[in-house]
């Protein structure tokens, strides 16, 4: 009963809270691991904890076109250095006729491009290893043409094929404006006050990493650490309540815990959204997560009382 209290009053305290300009560094969320991104799974398992009311979820009322979960695109890739191109990478040889259907690149927070599928690119002995724009041309993988305007260069989006992702679904993104006002400071740590409260465990940072549509709101949270045990969650605030997605870990130093020379931190500027869309069952969040060596991308779905990472992943080495 406490925190269906605590949840519902947030819904009032969160229109305090202005949104307006926002937020790079790999992420496997497993102890010191850099090859791939934070364990992925459909089903939630002991750390995945959700405060949220029995009640139906009322965003498809106002949105008529979703995407459909069981149609979501295996690929993603990074852009050169000029915005020209994508190349999809992690993939291997003789996917050219089914690569060639995808149309679309998604990122930059929403953002669409369309695309033409132009060659499977044969890696170079030049290649530094390195899945960045300097080395693109070096790399082993499927090239695009990016057809109407630039991309960002090095960033990471996601292909699709717009007969199987609606495009209409993708939510406006806005990022977090600069806070300013003693009303705004305030709310803030009213807001990490009744997170502590809900979570049982103290919270020492707070940031707003984006808002989502008209009312719903993502967050990453920084809980106080108890001996060797660390915690942050990725926190989306649904119009009326609260779910988390976890990443604990257990700090054996204070030089790598989440990640490799993490220094035992994180930060907003860690995690770009790439895009967010209504589904049938709940909110999808593509992200990526940046480390000191790389940079994984991964999903977050909203299922009902859930917000647990799908299966579709993507980690590319970018360490200097």
């Amino acid at each position: 009963m406490k925190k269906w209290i605590v949840a519902i009053a947030l819904t009032s305290l969160l229109t305090t809270l202005t949104l307006g300009c926002s937020s790079k560094d790999d992420g496997s969320g497993a102890h010191k691991e850099e090859a791939a991104p934070p364990p992925a799974k459909t089903q939630l398992g002991n750390n995945d904890t959700v405060v949220k009311a029995n009640k139906a979820d009322d965003h498809l009322d106002e949105q008529k076109h979703v995407a459909d979960i069981e149609k979501l695109s295996p690929f993603f890739g990074f852009v050169n250095a000029d915005g020209s191109q994508i190349i999809v990478t992690g993939q291997e040889a003789g996917l050219e006729t089914s690569l060639s259907e995808y149309d679309h690149i998604i990122g930059e927070a929403g953002k669409t491009y369309g695309v033409r599928f132009a060659n499977w690119q044969t890696g170079s002995d030049q290649s530094s290893g390195r899945e960045t724009a300097n080395n693109f041309a070096n790399l082993e993988g499927y090239v695009f043409d990016i057809l109407d305007g630039k991309a960002a260069p090095n960033e990471t989006y996601y292909v699709v094929k717009k007969q199987d992702f609606d495009l209409e679904s993708l939510l406006e993104i806005t990022p977090p404006a600069q806070k300013g006002t003693d009303a705004e400071l305030e709310a803030e740590e009213t807001l990490k006050e009744n997170i502590s409260l809900m979570r049982d465990r103290d919270v020492t940072q707070i940031w707003t990493l984006a808002g989502i549509g008209s009312e719903r709101k993502l967050y990453l949270v920084r809980f106080a650490d108890k001996g060797k045990d660390r915690l942050f969650s990725i926190a989306l605030f649904n119009g009326e309540n609260f779910l988390f997605r976890d990443y604990p870990a257990v700090a054996e130093d204070d030089i790598s815990v989440w990640r490799v020379d993490d220094g035992g931190e994180v930060s907003p500027g860690m995690f770009p959204l790439l895009l967010a869309a209504e589904t049938k069952q709940g909110l999808l969040l593509g992200m990526s997560w940046w480390g000191a060596e790389g940079v994984n991308s991964f999903f977050l779905l909203e299922d009902g009382e859930n917000l647990g990472e799908l299966d579709i992943k993507y980690g590319r080495y970018t360490s200097p």
